[in-house]
């Protein structure tokens, strides 16, 4: 679109529809706040963008306001990623490939989660497991005590469960009530490889 003929205030408002998910503030929608002086909102945005002249007949950026965006969990991007990639292959060996992938990539999901269960029941119960790992601590505290602690039951997982990845962060609370409660090394230890040589490595 043509950056000499937009102004500040249009690029605003655009940014706010969007952001918002067209003022549902749905799926992931936020609050868009100007700060500063809003005296350049006449101005155009090319004084702060640059121009350029290819693009001086692109039609403006349209959304349609009927259609809510979905919001989608930081976690899930690669598996959409993967299902996009999927979904535009024409079929053949590439398509069975990243049909791989993604199988391969919800295995170790499922891995992760069900590993984090067990250490849970293992160190506490089945009665308390869930509950103690999912502890949301007082407001003002900090996630865990011993920052040490939580990198060191951390190691101790992927030493015997395997690699986090960015999907086994959501579990990091879960590190940090073990650490919150005072568990050792040692029972940790043990208790991630009576969790994870019950279950197969994916």
């Amino acid at each position: 679109h043509n950056l000499k003929r937009e102004t500040i205030e249009q690029q605003y408002k655009t940014v706010r529809e969007r952001t918002s998910n067209f003022n549902s503030y749905t799926s992931g929608g936020s609050h868009v706040m100007e700060y500063g002086s809003t005296s350049i909102k006449a101005e155009k945005i090319y004084l702060y963008q640059g121009f350029d002249p290819a693009s001086v007949n692109f039609p403006p950026n349209e959304l349609s306001h009927d259609t809510q965006m979905e919001a989608i969990n930081q976690r899930d991007a690669d598996i959409l990623f993967l299902w996009h990639m999927y979904k535009n292959s024409e079929d053949g060996s590439k398509k069975k490939e990243i049909l791989k992938q993604i199988s391969e990539t919800m295995r170790h999901r499922i891995h992760l989660d069900g590993s984090i269960d067990l250490i849970g029941t293992v160190l506490y119960g089945p009665a308390k497991g869930s509950v103690i790992l999912n502890t949301i601590r007082e407001p003002g505290l900090p996630l865990v005590d011993d920052w040490q602690c939580l990198k060191s039951m951390v190691r101790l997982f992927e030493t015997h469960c395997g690699s986090l990845t960015q999907y086994g962060m959501k579990h990091m609370r879960a590190f940090a009530n073990i650490c919150n409660s005072d568990v050792s090394q040692s029972a940790m230890e043990e208790a991630c490889v009576a969790a994870c040589s019950m279950q197969q490595q994916p």
